[in-house]
This record gives structure tokens, C-alpha cells and sequence, in this order.
């Protein structure tokens, strides 16, 4: 069995955003822009750690099972917390909804249309679900839960993050004119 670690995939990634900083400082980008793409580039890496790693290639075992109906682990996930006394679902459920967060901060950056920002997020985090689906397609097993809950809890912290920094940002130049 050949394991691909997290912490392995990490050191690459963080690599790569050494050398884009280093190319970046040659062409003498501003150090504010440079600094903001290196955020953005150091939340995806740690996103795609999280989502998609580590997978273990040659695993004989258990398939986890896909949840396909609204709402079922955000209950499940939450009923469990409260019956145990244990936080552990309820960290799944926040972890979820705060996830895609910083990425609603970063395209309302990068993406002026409000429209198109918010398709983006839920593009982005069906697109999660969907390499999840397809790694375990390739290894020949079912190593994450394709959750629609994820995509629902993902979405919404995403578009509220963008409502949330445009009221800020409105908020802010209604006071500095």
C-alpha cells in the first residue's frame, strides 16, 4: 500500500509558492499584491491538503458511504454532539461552513460581478466533491464521503463571507469618503 501524506504535499506546494514569490519580487510586483496572491495561493494549498489528502493507494477496506440527501449529516452531525456531549460533530459542521470563508474574502477581490462571484463558489466546492468522487474512481475505492452538506455548508459560508465583506467595505468608505 503506498500512502500519499498531507504534510508531503504541503512542502511541495509550498514550494511552488516560494518560487512564485520569487518571480513575482523579479517583476516587481507591488509588495501588497504580491502578499495578497501569496494568501490566496497558501489557502488553496491548504485547502486542497485538507480535501484530498492523504489517500492510501492499494487499500483493501470499507468504502465510506455518499450522502445524496439535504441536510442528513448536518443532523446527524449535530444530533450526535448533543447525544455524546462530544463538540467532534459540530467542529465537522462549523469546519464546513467556514471553510470556503476566506475564498468568498479572495474572489470578491479577484471577481467584480457578484453574479459570477457566487457561481464560483459553488463551483468551487461541487468541484471538491467531484475530485473526491473521481480519486476514489481511480484508486479503486471510496476514501471520502461525497456529502451534498459539505457543498450546502461550503456554499453558505462562501456567500455570506461575500455579503459580510461587501457591508464592511460599504460601511468603510461611507466613513472615510
Amino acid at each position: 500500500m503506498i500512502t500519499i501524506l498531507r504534510e508531503g504535499i504541503l512542502k511541495l506546494e509550498f514550494a511552488a509558492l516560494v518560487l512564485y514569490a520569487i518571480i513575482m519580487i523579479a517583476k516587481k510586483v507591488k509588495v501588497n499584491k504580491l502578499l495578497f496572491n501569496l494568501a490566496f495561493g497558501l489557502y488553496i494549498s491548504v485547502i486542497i491538503a485538507i480535501c484530498f489528502f492523504p489517500i492510501e493507494i492499494g487499500k483493501i477496506g470499507v468504502d465510506t458511504l455518499n450522502n445524496y440527501i439535504p441536510f442528513k449529516s448536518i443532523i446527524e452531525s449535530i444530533s450526535e454532539s448533543v447525544r455524546d456531549g462530544t463538540p467532534y460533530g459540530l467542529v465537522s459542521v462549523l469546519g464546513n461552513f467556514v471553510m470556503l470563508m476566506p475564498l468568498g474574502l479572495f474572489f470578491t477581490y479577484y471577481i467584480k460581478d457578484f453574479n459570477r462571484r457566487l457561481l464560483c463558489i459553488v463551483l468551487f466546492s461541487v468541484g471538491i466533491e467531484t475530485i473526491q468522487y473521481i480519486i476514489g474512481i481511480l484508486i479503486g475505492y471510496n476514501y471520502r464521503c461525497i456529502d451534498i452538506d459539505d457543498v450546502i455548508l461550503n456554499v453558505t459560508g462562501g456567500i455570506l463571507a461575500c455579503f459580510l465583506f461587501k457591508f464592511v467595505r460599504n460601511k468603510l468608505q461611507k466613513q472615510n469618503p
